[in-house]
């Protein structure tokens, strides 16, 4: 029996995207700072200083995940789950096929067609717009751009785990 596959958070896929919303707080937060010292109406200032604490929180939202180190997603000889999404058992049982969206390394989604609909949990959880998503009545999508693993290292592990899952390109 093949160890389980654990997949966590990728740093820089947590830290590079939180990158724009810091700089463009940074550039309000200046804007701010100069329409203080240029003597501007409070009502102006106080608007750019909340868009200025509202880009950087958004930031810090952002960036939050790359110091969270637990598992997001595994993968089993019984199936896969993703906690980011309901944290269900999804198991190789039902799953009919699996596809790498974009291919190579810089992939961002997986697509597992499914026998049946998604469990109740997945679609429930889909509304954080994180992990597994429901796409149609049998599809699921899992997002892995800003996991630690290559999408291709995905793409082996279903092969191992699920050698019936036909694999599409």
């Amino acid at each position: 029996m093949a160890a389980p596959l654990e997949i966590r958070n990728s740093p820089s896929g947590k830290i590079l995207p939180a990158v724009g919303p810091f700089l463009i707080g940074g550039i309000f937060g200046f804007g701010a700072l100069q329409g203080v010292a240029a003597g501007a109406g409070g009502g102006h200032v106080l608007w750019i200083t909340l868009l200025s604490a509202a880009c950087l929180a958004l930031g810090a939202f952002i960036a939050r995940g790359a110091f969270d180190t637990s598992v997001k997603v595994t993968l089993n000889s019984q199936g896969f789950r993703d906690n980011r999404a309901g944290d269900v058992l999804v198991p190789w049982s039902k799953v009919k096929s699996m596809r790498l969206a974009a291919g190579g390394k810089g992939a961002a989604m997986l697509n597992f067609e499914l026998t049946e609909e998604p469990p109740d949990e997945i679609r429930y959880a889909a509304a954080n717009a994180f992990g597994l998503m429901p796409f149609g009545k049998t599809t699921v999508h899992m997002e892995i751009s800003s996991l630690d693993v290559r999408g291709q290292d995905l793409v082996d592990a279903v092969k191992k785990f699920a050698p019936h899952v036909v694999v599409r390109r």
